[in-house]
């Protein structure tokens, strides 16, 4: 069975700095957040789901893969941005706000 395409690994970030917390911020519904960069030369995304707002590990990744999988699908052409998807909320429905927002940008 073929896989689905997945996110590039250029289009991945590994790790949380501070400097991406001085990045243009959005919040977009509550409890979802949006910093993204400045322009870079190719854009990539992170998501950072707390301990403390889902505890169980596989539902954290599993929220992680969909918001990757939404950023995937939204773009058309290479994004010129990074990406900070921070939850401060267990959210319900976060998916449309998400999509819609990827594909203004």
């Amino acid at each position: 069975m073929p896989e689905a395409p997945a996110l590039n690994k250029k289009n991945k970030l590994k790790k949380i700095s501070k400097e991406m917390f001085s990045w243009n911020r959005e919040n977009i519904c509550d409890g979802l957040v949006v910093y993204k960069s400045d322009d870079v030369e190719m854009g990539a995304i992170l998501v950072s789901i707390p301990k403390k707002i889902i505890g169980s590990s596989v539902k954290r990744n599993h929220l992680r893969r969909v918001v990757k999988e939404i950023y995937r699908k939204s773009i058309d052409g290479p994004f010129n941005r990074h990406f900070l998807v921070k939850f401060n909320a267990n959210l319900v429905g976060y998916e449309k706000v998400l999509e819609n927002y990827f594909k203004n940008v």
